[in-house]
């Protein structure tokens, strides 16, 4: 009777050598630090994307938070909200307050409404004041055929004085005989804050021309 032979045992494996993946070779201690340091912001953000692909709900909230810190950002810094929204164009931003740009707004517009009431009073602190009547009567629609278009305010600079010159321009229209007319009104204006009040200093037209074109 035959016995079986011996059945031989596989030769072992050879021994495999452990390679650290995430160094590769010649890298230097330079560009591992550098990776190393990007890493978990590369990770974080290749997830975050991966789970706004998985789930609408959450992508539509990252986006809305996202806005709204990008909006706080903006608002506390520069007292500005994106796009231009709720900016005021008077508020010339000067030292934490609007520069006297609410004093040169309520000027325009009570010039504007034909108010000379008001006008006097806003230039109280003027050493030379405009002629109310003169100005209603040549710029207000109130008493013209002039129709007030548009406001832009041109540049606000601060001097050394801490006093602000600012330029407004006012387009202006008129319907005549011959068609709408339209032209231009530049206003440099001169504020300047005094214990916590802005004053309003100097009211001076520097240009009144028609468009061209």
């Amino acid at each position: 009777m035959l016995s079986p032979s011996p059945t031989q045992s596989p030769p072992p494996p050879p021994p495999v050598q452990k390679t650290n993946l995430k160094v590769r070779p010649g890298q230097t201690p330079a560009a591992r630090f550098v990776k190393a340091l990007f890493r978990p912001f590369i990770k974080l953000l290749y997830y975050t994307i991966m789970l706004i692909r998985k789930n609408g709900l959450v992508s539509i909230g990252v986006i809305v938070l996202l806005l709204v810190s990008i909006s706080a950002t903006l608002y506390f810094t520069t007292g500005r909200l994106p796009l231009g929204i709720a900016d005021d164009p008077y508020n010339f931003h000067i030292n934490g307050g609007d520069g006297g740009g609410t004093k040169v707004k309520d000027w325009l517009y009570a010039l504007r409404d034909g108010d000379s009431t008001q006008l006097r009073y806003l230039e109280k602190d003027m050493s030379q004041p405009t002629d109310p009547q003169q100005l209603i009567s040549t710029y207000s629609p109130s008493k013209t055929h002039l129709t007030w278009k548009a406001e832009h305010v041109l540049g606000v600079y601060q001097q050394d004085d801490t006093t602000v010159d600012s330029f407004v321009q006012v387009d202006l229209s008129a319907n005549g005989p011959g068609g709408e007319t339209t032209g231009i009104v530049i206003w440099h204006f001169i504020t300047v804050s005094s214990n916590g009040q802005d004053l309003l200093l100097s009211a001076t037209v520097i240009e009144n021309r028609p468009k061209l074109g």
